[in-house]
Protein backbone atom coordinates (compact mmCIF):
# COMPACT_ATOMS: atom_id res chain seq x y z
CA UNK A 1 0.00 0.00 0.00
CA UNK A 2 1.65 3.57 -1.10
CA UNK A 3 1.23 5.69 1.79
CA UNK A 4 3.51 8.42 3.36
CA UNK A 5 4.97 8.34 6.65
CA UNK A 6 3.31 11.13 9.16
CA UNK A 7 4.52 10.62 12.84
CA UNK A 8 5.33 8.00 15.02
CA UNK A 9 3.00 7.29 18.36
CA UNK A 10 4.41 4.65 21.15
CA UNK A 11 6.65 3.21 18.51
CA UNK A 12 3.53 2.61 16.19
CA UNK A 13 4.42 4.18 12.67
CA UNK A 14 1.45 5.91 11.54
CA UNK A 15 1.19 6.60 7.87
CA UNK A 16 -1.01 8.46 5.34
CA UNK A 17 -2.35 6.36 2.01
CA UNK A 18 -2.31 9.46 -1.02
CA UNK A 19 -6.06 8.84 -1.54
CA UNK A 20 -6.87 10.36 2.19
CA UNK A 21 -6.06 13.64 0.33
CA UNK A 22 -8.54 13.22 -2.50
CA UNK A 23 -11.27 12.27 -0.04
CA UNK A 24 -10.77 14.91 2.56
CA UNK A 25 -10.96 17.46 -0.39
CA UNK A 26 -14.55 15.66 -1.17
CA UNK A 27 -15.84 15.45 2.74
CA UNK A 28 -14.79 19.14 2.39
CA UNK A 29 -17.77 19.71 -0.39
CA UNK A 30 -19.95 17.57 1.22
CA UNK A 31 -20.01 18.95 4.37
CA UNK A 32 -20.30 22.41 2.65
CA UNK A 33 -23.54 20.88 1.13
CA UNK A 34 -25.61 19.56 4.08
CA UNK A 35 -27.01 21.50 6.24
CA UNK A 36 -27.04 20.83 10.62
CA UNK A 37 -27.11 18.58 11.80
CA UNK A 38 -24.80 16.73 9.46
CA UNK A 39 -23.42 19.79 7.53
CA UNK A 40 -22.73 23.59 7.58
CA UNK A 41 -24.18 24.53 4.66
CA UNK A 42 -25.41 28.10 5.07
CA UNK A 43 -23.64 29.06 8.04
CA UNK A 44 -21.17 31.70 8.80
CA UNK A 45 -17.49 30.14 7.31
CA UNK A 46 -19.28 27.00 5.92
CA UNK A 47 -15.87 26.06 3.85
CA UNK A 48 -13.51 26.68 7.16
CA UNK A 49 -15.76 24.61 9.55
CA UNK A 50 -16.17 21.64 6.57
CA UNK A 51 -12.50 21.35 6.54
CA UNK A 52 -11.69 21.81 10.21
CA UNK A 53 -14.72 18.67 10.10
CA UNK A 54 -12.68 17.16 7.49
CA UNK A 55 -9.58 16.81 9.43
CA UNK A 56 -11.41 16.19 12.32
CA UNK A 57 -13.21 13.15 11.19
CA UNK A 58 -9.69 12.11 10.50
CA UNK A 59 -8.22 12.14 13.64
CA UNK A 60 -10.95 10.67 15.01
CA UNK A 61 -10.06 7.53 12.53
CA UNK A 62 -6.74 7.91 13.78
CA UNK A 63 -8.03 7.54 17.36
CA UNK A 64 -10.34 4.69 16.38
CA UNK A 65 -7.12 2.81 15.04
CA UNK A 66 -5.17 3.67 18.53
CA UNK A 67 -7.72 2.24 20.28
CA UNK A 68 -7.52 -1.28 18.51
CA UNK A 69 -3.80 -1.00 19.13
CA UNK A 70 -3.35 0.21 22.96
CA UNK A 71 -5.66 -3.20 23.68
CA UNK A 72 -4.36 -5.05 21.02
CA UNK A 73 -0.72 -4.46 22.82
CA UNK A 74 -1.91 -5.20 26.21
CA UNK A 75 -3.36 -8.62 25.29
CA UNK A 76 0.39 -9.31 23.95
CA UNK A 77 -0.04 -8.27 20.09
CA UNK A 78 2.82 -6.49 18.75
CA UNK A 79 1.63 -3.77 16.69
CA UNK A 80 3.64 -2.44 13.22
CA UNK A 81 1.69 0.50 11.94
CA UNK A 82 -1.38 2.06 11.69
CA UNK A 83 -2.62 3.28 8.10
CA UNK A 84 -5.37 6.01 7.27
CA UNK A 85 -6.63 5.31 3.39
CA UNK A 86 -9.78 6.47 1.60
CA UNK A 87 -11.97 3.87 3.56
CA UNK A 88 -10.81 5.36 7.05
CA UNK A 89 -8.05 3.60 8.86
CA UNK A 90 -6.55 0.05 9.62
CA UNK A 91 -3.94 -1.02 12.55
CA UNK A 92 -1.78 -3.63 11.41
CA UNK A 93 -1.36 -6.63 14.43
CA UNK A 94 1.88 -9.05 13.65
CA UNK A 95 -0.32 -11.75 14.72
CA UNK A 96 -4.20 -12.25 14.28
CA UNK A 97 -6.16 -12.03 18.45
CA UNK A 98 -8.03 -15.22 18.15
CA UNK A 99 -11.99 -16.10 20.06
CA UNK A 100 -12.70 -13.75 22.51
CA UNK A 101 -9.42 -11.19 22.23
CA UNK A 102 -10.39 -10.34 18.95
CA UNK A 103 -13.69 -9.76 20.38
CA UNK A 104 -12.39 -7.23 22.68
CA UNK A 105 -9.65 -5.65 20.26
CA UNK A 106 -12.63 -5.35 17.47
CA UNK A 107 -14.88 -3.63 20.40
CA UNK A 108 -12.24 -0.71 21.27
CA UNK A 109 -12.06 1.28 18.08
CA UNK A 110 -16.26 2.06 18.81
CA UNK A 111 -15.96 2.62 21.95
CA UNK A 112 -13.28 5.19 21.40
CA UNK A 113 -15.39 6.94 18.69
CA UNK A 114 -18.28 6.60 21.22
CA UNK A 115 -15.92 8.47 23.54
CA UNK A 116 -15.11 11.21 21.33
CA UNK A 117 -19.00 11.53 19.99
CA UNK A 118 -20.13 11.67 24.18
CA UNK A 119 -16.88 14.43 24.67
CA UNK A 120 -18.58 16.23 21.35
CA UNK A 121 -21.94 16.39 22.62
CA UNK A 122 -21.04 18.15 26.13
CA UNK A 123 -18.90 20.58 23.81
CA UNK A 124 -21.68 20.95 21.75
CA UNK A 125 -23.79 22.63 24.58
CA UNK A 126 -21.97 25.04 25.33
CA UNK A 127 -24.17 27.44 24.25
CA UNK A 128 -20.91 29.09 21.97
CA UNK A 129 -22.32 29.71 18.11
CA UNK A 130 -19.42 28.21 16.46
CA UNK A 131 -18.60 25.58 19.00
CA UNK A 132 -22.21 24.37 19.42
CA UNK A 133 -22.33 24.37 15.54
CA UNK A 134 -19.30 22.32 14.70
CA UNK A 135 -19.32 19.65 17.41
CA UNK A 136 -23.03 19.45 17.07
CA UNK A 137 -22.13 17.97 13.57
CA UNK A 138 -18.98 16.04 15.02
CA UNK A 139 -20.54 14.21 17.69
CA UNK A 140 -23.27 12.79 15.68
CA UNK A 141 -20.43 11.89 12.68
CA UNK A 142 -18.62 9.85 15.95
CA UNK A 143 -21.87 8.05 16.53
CA UNK A 144 -22.08 7.31 12.76
CA UNK A 145 -18.60 5.60 12.43
CA UNK A 146 -19.32 3.97 15.88
CA UNK A 147 -22.97 2.20 14.23
CA UNK A 148 -21.70 1.66 11.40
CA UNK A 149 -18.45 -0.12 12.40
CA UNK A 150 -20.69 -2.69 14.48
CA UNK A 151 -22.48 -3.98 11.58
CA UNK A 152 -21.60 -8.13 11.64
CA UNK A 153 -19.60 -7.85 8.35
CA UNK A 154 -16.13 -8.03 7.13
CA UNK A 155 -13.95 -5.85 6.80
CA UNK A 156 -15.73 -4.03 9.89
CA UNK A 157 -15.05 -4.35 13.53
CA UNK A 158 -18.61 -6.05 13.92
CA UNK A 159 -17.43 -8.53 11.47
CA UNK A 160 -14.46 -9.17 13.57
CA UNK A 161 -16.59 -9.26 16.47
CA UNK A 162 -19.02 -11.87 15.32
CA UNK A 163 -15.78 -14.13 14.20
CA UNK A 164 -14.22 -13.64 17.80
CA UNK A 165 -17.69 -14.90 19.15
CA UNK A 166 -18.36 -17.57 16.88
CA UNK A 167 -14.76 -19.19 16.64
CA UNK A 168 -15.24 -19.81 20.79
CA UNK A 169 -17.71 -22.74 19.96
CA UNK A 170 -16.68 -23.19 15.58
CA UNK A 171 -13.10 -22.72 15.61
CA UNK A 172 -11.13 -19.89 13.96
CA UNK A 173 -11.42 -21.09 9.99
CA UNK A 174 -15.28 -22.16 10.40
CA UNK A 175 -16.29 -18.88 11.92
CA UNK A 176 -14.05 -16.69 9.65
CA UNK A 177 -16.59 -18.38 6.89
CA UNK A 178 -19.93 -18.02 8.90
CA UNK A 179 -18.89 -14.60 9.48
CA UNK A 180 -17.95 -14.10 5.87
CA UNK A 181 -21.15 -15.50 4.52
CA UNK A 182 -23.50 -13.43 6.75
CA UNK A 183 -21.61 -10.13 5.81
CA UNK A 184 -21.90 -11.20 2.38
CA UNK A 185 -25.95 -11.58 3.00
CA UNK A 186 -25.78 -8.26 4.67
CA UNK A 187 -24.20 -6.28 1.69
CA UNK A 188 -26.57 -7.85 -0.40
CA UNK A 189 -29.54 -6.55 1.45
CA UNK A 190 -27.05 -3.05 1.44
CA UNK A 191 -27.02 -3.31 -2.20
CA UNK A 192 -30.70 -3.27 -3.10
CA UNK A 193 -31.99 -1.12 -0.75
CA UNK A 194 -29.19 1.09 -2.21
CA UNK A 195 -30.67 0.78 -5.49
CA UNK A 196 -33.91 1.82 -4.13
CA UNK A 197 -33.34 4.46 -1.86
CA UNK A 198 -29.79 5.74 -1.79
CA UNK A 199 -27.00 5.21 -3.94
CA UNK A 200 -24.50 5.69 -1.61
CA UNK A 201 -25.45 2.43 0.08
CA UNK A 202 -24.79 0.79 -2.37
CA UNK A 203 -21.45 1.65 -2.83
CA UNK A 204 -20.73 0.36 0.79
CA UNK A 205 -22.55 -2.68 0.17
CA UNK A 206 -19.73 -3.27 -2.60
CA UNK A 207 -17.06 -2.07 -0.23
CA UNK A 208 -18.51 -4.90 2.25
CA UNK A 209 -18.80 -7.88 -0.07
CA UNK A 210 -15.46 -6.97 -1.71
CA UNK A 211 -13.70 -7.06 2.22
CA UNK A 212 -15.77 -10.36 3.20
CA UNK A 213 -14.40 -12.34 0.18
CA UNK A 214 -10.82 -10.65 0.80
CA UNK A 215 -11.03 -12.09 4.80
CA UNK A 216 -12.81 -15.35 3.84
CA UNK A 217 -9.50 -16.32 1.27
CA UNK A 218 -7.07 -14.83 3.64
CA UNK A 219 -8.60 -17.40 6.08
CA UNK A 220 -8.24 -20.24 3.65
CA UNK A 221 -3.91 -18.93 3.17
CA UNK A 222 -3.53 -18.65 6.27
CA UNK A 223 -4.77 -22.07 7.19
CA UNK A 224 -2.86 -23.73 4.25
CA UNK A 225 0.29 -21.86 5.30
CA UNK A 226 -0.09 -22.05 9.19
CA UNK A 227 0.91 -25.47 9.39
CA UNK A 228 4.47 -24.62 7.83
CA UNK A 229 7.81 -23.09 7.88
CA UNK A 230 9.53 -21.32 5.33
CA UNK A 231 11.78 -24.68 4.55
CA UNK A 232 8.98 -26.68 3.79
CA UNK A 233 8.06 -24.63 0.59
CA UNK A 234 11.37 -22.43 -0.39
CA UNK A 235 13.23 -24.05 -3.60
CA UNK A 236 16.53 -25.18 -2.44
CA UNK A 237 18.28 -24.85 -5.67
CA UNK A 238 19.41 -21.45 -6.31
CA UNK A 239 20.45 -19.69 -8.90
CA UNK A 240 22.15 -16.79 -8.07
CA UNK A 241 25.05 -14.38 -9.97
CA UNK A 242 28.05 -12.76 -8.59
CA UNK A 243 28.99 -8.80 -8.31
CA UNK A 244 31.15 -8.73 -11.04
CA UNK A 245 28.86 -10.44 -13.91
CA UNK A 246 27.75 -7.61 -16.59
CA UNK A 247 24.55 -6.29 -18.14
CA UNK A 248 25.12 -8.50 -21.27
CA UNK A 249 26.03 -11.64 -19.36
CA UNK A 250 23.38 -11.39 -17.05
CA UNK A 251 20.64 -10.70 -19.71
CA UNK A 252 21.88 -14.44 -21.21
CA UNK A 253 21.46 -16.03 -17.75
CA UNK A 254 17.66 -14.91 -17.33
CA UNK A 255 17.18 -16.04 -20.73
CA UNK A 256 18.68 -19.45 -20.10
CA UNK A 257 17.10 -20.01 -16.51
CA UNK A 258 13.54 -18.03 -16.62
CA UNK A 259 13.20 -16.27 -13.80
CA UNK A 260 13.37 -12.30 -13.79
CA UNK A 261 15.49 -11.80 -10.65
CA UNK A 262 18.55 -13.39 -8.75
CA UNK A 263 20.25 -12.91 -5.18
CA UNK A 264 23.73 -11.64 -6.06
CA UNK A 265 26.49 -13.76 -3.91
CA UNK A 266 29.84 -12.73 -3.51
CA UNK A 267 32.45 -14.96 -1.63
CA UNK A 268 29.53 -17.41 -0.29
CA UNK A 269 27.54 -14.75 1.18
CA UNK A 270 24.18 -12.55 -0.20
CA UNK A 271 25.22 -8.99 -0.97
CA UNK A 272 22.06 -7.97 -2.60
CA UNK A 273 19.70 -8.44 -5.13
CA UNK A 274 19.22 -8.16 -8.83
CA UNK A 275 15.91 -8.37 -11.02
CA UNK A 276 16.13 -8.08 -15.34
CA UNK A 277 14.07 -4.44 -14.31
CA UNK A 278 17.08 -3.14 -12.90
CA UNK A 279 18.98 -3.32 -15.98
CA UNK A 280 16.84 -2.28 -18.45
CA UNK A 281 18.33 0.23 -20.97
CA UNK A 282 21.60 0.08 -18.90
CA UNK A 283 24.82 -0.96 -21.53
CA UNK A 284 25.83 -4.00 -21.23
CA UNK A 285 29.45 -3.60 -19.94
CA UNK A 286 28.29 -2.50 -16.37
CA UNK A 287 28.71 -4.64 -13.48
CA UNK A 288 25.69 -6.42 -11.45
CA UNK A 289 27.44 -5.20 -8.52
CA UNK A 290 26.83 -1.35 -9.06
CA UNK A 291 23.02 -2.03 -10.19
CA UNK A 292 22.12 -4.48 -7.41
CA UNK A 293 19.85 -3.70 -4.92
CA UNK A 294 21.67 -3.87 -1.21
CA UNK A 295 18.74 -3.44 0.86
CA UNK A 296 17.31 -7.24 0.64
CA UNK A 297 14.17 -8.76 2.31
CA UNK A 298 15.39 -12.29 3.67
CA UNK A 299 14.17 -15.23 5.69
CA UNK A 300 14.91 -17.85 7.53
CA UNK A 301 13.95 -21.38 6.91
CA UNK A 302 12.52 -21.54 10.63
CA UNK A 303 10.21 -18.38 9.84
CA UNK A 304 6.27 -19.74 9.43
CA UNK A 305 5.09 -19.61 5.79
CA UNK A 306 2.63 -16.82 6.27
CA UNK A 307 6.03 -14.43 7.29
CA UNK A 308 6.43 -14.70 3.28
CA UNK A 309 3.39 -14.75 2.26
CA UNK A 310 2.92 -11.44 4.46
CA UNK A 311 5.96 -9.61 3.13
CA UNK A 312 4.95 -10.56 -0.58
CA UNK A 313 1.44 -9.12 0.13
CA UNK A 314 2.45 -5.40 1.32
CA UNK A 315 5.50 -4.97 -0.25
CA UNK A 316 4.87 -6.63 -3.79
CA UNK A 317 8.32 -8.73 -3.95
CA UNK A 318 8.03 -11.84 -6.10
CA UNK A 319 11.23 -13.62 -4.61
CA UNK A 320 12.55 -13.63 -1.09
CA UNK A 321 16.03 -15.05 -0.61
CA UNK A 322 16.30 -17.77 2.39
CA UNK A 323 19.77 -16.94 4.61
CA UNK A 324 21.00 -18.86 7.24
CA UNK A 325 24.07 -17.99 8.79
CA UNK A 326 24.56 -15.47 6.25
CA UNK A 327 24.56 -18.25 3.20
CA UNK A 328 21.63 -18.60 0.81
CA UNK A 329 19.56 -21.38 1.30
CA UNK A 330 16.98 -21.30 -0.79
CA UNK A 331 14.04 -18.95 -1.97
CA UNK A 332 10.64 -18.31 -1.52
CA UNK A 333 8.59 -16.95 -4.32
CA UNK A 334 5.22 -15.75 -5.05
CA UNK A 335 4.40 -18.58 -8.07
CA UNK A 336 5.36 -21.13 -4.97
CA UNK A 337 2.94 -19.95 -2.64
CA UNK A 338 0.53 -19.96 -5.85
CA UNK A 339 0.89 -23.31 -6.46
CA UNK A 340 0.83 -25.05 -3.22
CA UNK A 341 -2.52 -22.66 -2.60
CA UNK A 342 -3.43 -24.48 -5.84
CA UNK A 343 -2.70 -27.83 -5.17
CA UNK A 344 -4.16 -28.05 -1.07
CA UNK A 345 -7.15 -26.58 -2.73
CA UNK A 346 -7.99 -29.42 -5.39
CA UNK A 347 -6.92 -31.99 -2.16
CA UNK A 348 -9.26 -29.86 -0.39
CA UNK A 349 -12.30 -30.42 -3.14
CA UNK A 350 -10.88 -33.71 -4.03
Amino acid sequence: MSAIRLFSVSGISVRVHYSLFIILVFLTWVFSVQEYPYGFKGQENAILLSALASLSLFVAVFLHEFGHSVVSRRLGYSVREIVLFVFGGIAVLERQPRGFKEVLVSLSGPAVSVAIALVSYALSKTGIPVVWEFFGVFYRINLLIAVFNLIPAFPLDGGRVLRGLLSERFGFERATFLAAEIGKGIAVFMAVFGIVYNLWLTLIAIFIYLGASEEEKMSRIEAILGRLRVRDIMTPDVKVVTPDMTVEEFVQFVFKNKHLGYPVVDDGRLVGIITLHDVTGRRGDERIGDLMSRDVIVLSPDDPATEAFRIMNETGVGRIPVVEDGTVVGIVSKTDLVRLMQIQEVLRVG
